[in-house]
């Protein structure tokens, strides 16, 4: 029988790491991807054709391919488009969550990505897969949801909120081209709350170049002006 240190080294020759020293939990990941329809925040969910959580909703995700060595973020990647044909999104990672009891098959640590996208990039996703992916809004999820994910999405939001008073993760929910209006409202879905209009756009200013275009968005009545995120100011 092997002897190894606490370190997992073999005593007779430390050289030599065993790699069966250790017990193995798995890995997955799991994809949060946000956008705005109807005025609000929506994510998209996946029904569970197989058990555990058989016809419960959930993020999309899966186990990640150790034998292939895959990265997590290829994995994120690959399970978001086998499951939703969702692809070419940028990602961040939220949040790694390895409660023993999340799942009942086994020990299994995941790790959360989020993404957020404009509405009309993927308004529609494949109706043809059998995980029937479909968005939901964030304060009304469904009663059934799988492992910790509702937890996941609650957290997402925490972030969320506190991240986009620093950073512009906001325009990512924007089309290239949009008004003063939608930035505004943009903002006010994920905070929850109305804001000022004269304070939210002196602040967003001091932030960020956002440059007026000629072009404007025709509307029934005054056109509005068109804007567009040039990148954050420097100090």
């Amino acid at each position: 029988m092997k002897k190894t240190d606490q370190s997992g080294y073999l005593r007779e020759d430390s050289s030599n790491y065993d790699k069966d020293a250790f017990e193995k939990p798995s890995v997955t990941v799991d994809v949060a991807v946000c956008t705005i329809l109807d005025n609000k925040l929506h994510v998209l969910l996946i029904r569970r054709p197989f058990p555990p959580f058989k016809n419960y909703w959930a993020l999309p995700g899966g186990f990640v391919n150790i034998e292939k060595k895959e990265s997590l973020e290829d994995a994120a990647r690959r399970k978001l488009e086998e499951k939703t044909g969702i692809e070419n999104v940028y990602f961040e990672q939220l949040k790694t969550y390895g409660e023993p009891s999340r799942d009942p098959r086994m020990r299994i640590i995941t790790v959360a990505y989020y993404a957020l996208v404009p509405s009309s990039h993927f308004k529609t996703v494949e109706a043809s897969s059998p995980e029937e992916p479909r968005w939901f809004p964030l304060d009304c999820l469904p009663e059934k949801i799988a492992f910790d994910h509702r937890t996941i999405l609650f957290d997402l939001l925490i972030r969320l909120r506190g991240k986009i008073s620093y950073s512009p993760i906001v325009f990512s929910l924007l089309e290239n081209k949009f008004t003063w209006t939608e930035l505004q409202s943009a903002y006010e879905i994920i905070l929850g709350k109305k804001l000022l209009a004269p304070n939210f756009r002196r602040k967003l200013l001091s932030m960020y170049n956002l440059k007026e275009i000629e072009e404007k968005q025709k509307t029934k009545g005054r056109p509005s002006t068109l804007l567009v995120f040039e990148n954050e100011k420097e100090f």
